[in-house]
């Protein structure tokens, strides 16, 4: 499927596990979601390689990974990018709900995720590694990235205001936002464990 059409409604009420880079997700045992269906972040495939979907914007994991993001069954990113299925990018703020018009990037790929997991119908979204926050020594599940040494002034309080106002677009729409990060505080979000969120 070469079209973001050809992804809408495609899931309606299920269940997606959605993979950040947060450094809590090194602290999990992801095979449980083996038989679950999964969208994969960024460097996700680094930690779990079997995602049936992915998101990625940034030009240098195109050029980096190569090899691990072609292995992904269906990647969702932005236009002008080398492959995968591109949505054209509205702007930083705003939420859409249809994904032929474009995306909000909302200051993360966390956000752009959101939005095609809502357009794909997923009624039950939960994130794992949603930090928004650096632990003592690693900025993400795989280690330390300079780039992101002062995220948590700069970046993070962006990506919190649009991931909640994502959620505050979601909260009379039958769409439940979890987090199941044991750090982060996302209003909107209903906050689980990771050992419940795979227990249904």
């Amino acid at each position: 499927m070469k079209n973001i059409a050809d992804f809408k409604n495609r899931h309606e009420g299920k269940r997606l596990f959605i993979l950040a880079s947060g450094p809590s997700l090194s602290d999990l045992d992801l095979f449980p979601l083996s038989r679950r269906m999964v969208m994969g972040l960024n460097r996700s495939f680094l930690i779990f390689p079997e995602t049936y979907y992915h998101c990625t914007m940034d030009y240098r994991l195109f050029e980096e990974f190569e090899t691990d993001l072609k292995k992904t069954r269906h990647l969702f990113t932005l236009e002008e990018r080398p492959w995968g299925t591109p949505i054209k990018l509205l702007g930083a703020e705003g939420f859409s709900w249809d994904l032929e018009k474009g995306i909000y990037s909302g200051y993360t790929i966390a956000y752009i995720a959101m939005q095609i997991a809502v357009y794909m119908g997923f009624k039950e979204i939960f994130y794992l590694g949603l930090d928004l926050k650096n632990s003592s020594k690693d900025t993400h599940f795989f280690g330390y990235d300079y780039r992101s040494k002062n995220h948590e002034t700069t970046e993070f309080p962006k990506m919190i205001k649009m991931l909640e106002y994502g959620a505050e677009e979601l909260s009379n729409t039958g769409v439940n936002l979890f987090n199941c990060s044991p750090v982060s505080q996302l209003e909107g979000f209903s906050k689980v464990s990771y050992e419940y969120a795979i227990s249904l």
